[in-house]
């Protein structure tokens, strides 16, 4: 596919999931959906994107919004098809990263301070192996604090597969001192200062990793398996830590112009269901619950 039709073609599959899944409530809420959609396609081996340009093609049909091309789309079968996998997808991924951490919390966190969204940042590689951007990243926090009870996540989970989860990932946090070493490393590099951090690949963490370990002077012990789930959340850790670049007054006017048009699509689909729209959207953050945090390499 060229690349307008993988344009073309991404805009309507939002404007169909949109229409049949969900009315977002903000740009970012947008750029979630659009960037799923991608990544899904990407994960089952569809498309073939550079990330830069990804991120490019993301932006351009988020640009291009409206809400009556929401209301009339006519979706076709494949694309009824593909946003209702994306669905799934994204319900079943924010499932496995909230029983993930209900297990850890209930059996492995020992009292110590718990960082809710570096715990989920830390969970999300080891339950999917496609890394996400930093749109579907934040809206993957949101979710997963938003369900997430401290009062009732003392309830017993059975689920052997989520506590084996849990258990690894208490053993990778044992790691903390080495993990913050490299993230330290990597943005104490003035080059990659200086360019977006979304360039930052599994490539480029697995090789100043691989500096690390191979300094005598430093006493790191750890497996290559516990390496490259590592590598695969520092990675996508500094993906999310990125800072937007300051918008021009043409950007700015872009975003007034989406930000208008899912105010719009919010307040027709009110008058459609009859309903008040009560939400608040979820503060990201320094959320953390638990006691105060222990000595050790706990993140």
């Amino acid at each position: 596919m060229t690349n307008t039709a993988i344009e073309r073609s991404l805009l309507e599959s939002l404007n169909a999931y949109v229409k049949h899944f969900e009315t977002p409530n903000t740009r970012e809420a947008l750029f979630a959906i659009a960037s799923s959609i991608l990544t899904f396609q990407q994960k089952q081996g569809n498309l073939a994107i550079a990330p830069d340009l990804s991120e490019a093609l993301i932006q351009q049909v988020v640009n291009q919004f409206k809400v009556e091309d929401v209301v009339n789309a006519i979706v076709d079968s494949t694309t009824e098809t593909l946003v209702q996998e994306v669905n799934q997808w994204r319900q079943s991924l924010e499932s496995q990263v909230l029983n993930t951490l209900n297990a850890y919390v209930q059996n492995f966190l020992s009292g110590q301070m718990l960082n809710l969204p570096e715990t989920i940042l830390s969970i999300i590689p080891l339950v999917e192996n496609v890394q996400i951007r930093k749109s579907q990243a934040e809206s993957l926090i949101q979710g997963v604090i938003s369900k997430f009870d401290l009062q009732t996540v003392l309830e017993p989970v059975v689920d052997a597969k989520f506590l084996a989860i849990a258990q690894r990932l208490s053993e990778l946090l044992q790691f903390g001192n080495l993990e913050d070493l490299l993230k330290q490393t990597i943005l104490g590099d003035q080059t990659l200062l200086n360019n977006s951090l979304e360039n930052v690949t599994e490539s480029l963490v697995n090789n100043e990793l691989s500096k690390i370990l191979g300094n005598d002077s430093l006493q790191f012990s750890i497996d290559l398996d516990s390496q490259q789930l590592m590598v695969k959340q520092v990675t996508l850790k500094l993906n999310v830590m990125k800072s937007s670049a300051p918008s021009s007054k043409s950007n700015k006017e872009i975003a007034k112009q989406v930000d208008n048009e899912i105010e719009n699509l919010r307040k027709l689909t009110q008058e459609k269901r009859g309903v008040v729209d009560i939400s608040k959207p979820i503060i990201l953050g320094e959320l953390e619950v638990g006691t105060p945090k222990q000595t050790g390499n706990m993140n």
